[in-house]
């Protein structure tokens, strides 16, 4: 924890740097909310079937979700939010003649209720 869950348009699997990608986001972003580096965990989902807008189909995604506990304040959130968008920036490019939308959202997970069991 924290969980980094990353949804990607299947056409973006050559452009996309995903272990660039995680291993910034694993070093940069702990400094902004007070998380070790060990703690962060992410995974990756190709999307092999969507559609966006009105059928838009020049158009590729990649959809940043970052579950954190609670407690990190509002502008350490949006700290976290802006650089992870910076970041991925960075690691994936558009196809020739496709546009490319990146979205992150930070979720916050409440520490009472979370559990883990580690060995």
């Amino acid at each position: 924890m924290p969980f980094v869950t990353v949804e990607y348009s299947d056409r973006l699997a050559e452009t996309f740097d995903r272990r660039a990608f995680a291993s910034e986001v694993h070093t940069t972003a702990p400094a902004i909310i007070d998380a070790p580096t060990t703690a962060f965990k992410s995974r990756f989902r190709r999307i092999e079937e969507a559609y966006f807008g009105e059928g838009d189909d020049d158009l590729d995604v990649v959809f940043i979700q970052l579950s954190i506990l609670t407690g990190r304040t509002q502008q350490a959130r949006e700290q976290l939010s802006e650089t992870v968008l910076d970041i991925a920036r960075k690691h994936v490019t558009a196809p020739q003649g496709r546009r490319l939308h990146l979205t992150v959202e930070v979720r916050e997970m409440e520490r009472a209720s979370y559990r883990f069991d580690k060995d």
